[in-house]
């Protein structure tokens, strides 16, 4: 497509709007053959002292679980040791079989129990999609103690190791979420932030989120009534998170099966902290002790506040409507992002719906006048 680039302005209206697995290497990841070793033992519950019946137990590759990088993505992330997994028994027992040899961590996972993989997130501060840079002396300090509370076997060849592992119940937070007109908000997805410290600045990570592995913690939604409950998350400070979302998306079907849906729909999101609010940092930080069933944390939706933020990109030159660009909307007082959309063809205007009351800048550093072409490939009727 040709393009003119344009000097802009931003006009706008506000409307109210109610594991694969990879051929087999030893743990230190140096390619050897594969070695017969065999991991066993048990899983028990700290609190109830009974055994860990379908826990989730997994074999760990010592050197890369301790390892102070991201793990790697795309196709790199096949190569080198590889993780095991079983399902543990009902009476708690587990057996790893065909083990090649090396240094592991035995890491199980329970609802309602904490997950050391959580534990790991937390205390390095950075999620799954978070920063590479090496961890800081608190970090490193944390998560070396969170290793050392996790059993280590070296397994070799044809000589069987044994580790018992026990898992500790956690805290658990709980709630109603409702919009400000009475009305339960059913089906909306809670998350629960906890507060890590990175170079000694607070920041908040997400508990569903760990870059070692399956943590073993479901996010809920709400259910009918608007309750939700979260369980077995490790002591510290906590935030609740609920995700209000709305699209057009439309989906059709036929007779015959065939289905799909739309691909030019119009989507919002908008996220309510613990206090009921939409900015992070006014969210009511609340603290969990161990094992603590805190119940009561309720969030209101304030509908009745929410906009719909409508215009186009113009240009300051002659005032004519530019046909393509990016939009950004930044809360006033701090810059903060609060959303972005794309002009398109079918819809060459921005429209953000969901947005709090308050004071917003509108900006567009993307934006130019370009003619479609239609892809020669594609038929249409």
């Amino acid at each position: 497509m040709r393009q003119r680039f344009l000097t802009v302005i931003v006009l706008c209206s506000v409307v109210r709007a109610a594991q694969q697995a990879p051929d087999c290497k030893s743990a230190d990841g140096l390619g050897q053959a594969a070695a017969n070793g065999t991991v066993m033992g048990h899983v028990y519950l700290d609190d109830a002292k009974s055994p860990g019946r379908k826990a989730t137990v997994s074999l760990e590759p010592a050197a890369p679980f301790e390892a102070d990088e991201q793990p790697k993505r795309g196709a790199d992330r096949y190569a080198g040791p590889i993780t095991l997994g079983v399902e543990a028994e009902f009476d708690g027992s587990y057996r790893f079989t065909h083990v090649p040899a090396g240094s592991y961590f035995v890491v199980a996972t329970c609802p309602g129990y904490i997950s050391p993989y959580i534990s790991l997130s937390i205390a390095e501060s950075r999620s799954g999609y978070g920063q590479s840079a090496p961890l800081g002396l608190e970090q490193r300090a944390e998560k070396e103690r969170v290793l050392a509370a996790l059993p280590k076997v070296n397994v070799q060849s044809d000589l069987p190791v044994s580790a018992d592992v026990m898992l500790e119940r956690g805290a658990a937070v709980s709630g109603t979420v409702t919009y400000d007109d009475g009305g339960p908000a059913a089906g909306l997805n809670v998350e629960v932030l906890a507060r890590a410290k990175r170079d000694g600045k607070e920041s908040w990570e997400q508990i569903g989120l760990s870059r070692h592995g399956a943590s073993g913690f479901l996010p809920p939604r709400t259910d009918d009534r608007g309750n939700y409950r979260i369980s077995g998350l490790p002591p510290g400070k906590y935030m609740v998170e609920v995700s209000v979302e709305f699209s057009d998306t439309k989906s059709y079907s036929s007779p015959s099966g065939g289905g799909g849906f739309g691909s030019n729909a119009h989507r919002a999101f908008l996220p309510i902290y613990s206090g009921s609010t939409p900015r992070k940092k006014d969210a009511a930080v609340f603290l969990l002790q161990q094992r603590e069933e805190r119940t009561g944390e309720d969030i209101l939706i304030p509908m009745s506040r929410l906009h719909t933020i409508r215009g186009d990109i113009v240009s300051a030159r002659d005032g004519h409507v530019v046909n393509a660009g990016q939009v950004d909307l930044l809360n006033a007082d701090d810059h903060m992002f609060v959303a972005s959309q794309n002009l398109t063809e079918d819809d060459p205007s921005f429209t953000f719906s969901l947005i709090f009351e308050g004071k917003y800048i509108l900006s567009s550093t993307v934006s130019s006048d370009v003619d479609y072409l239609q892809d020669p490939g594609i038929q249409t009727q």
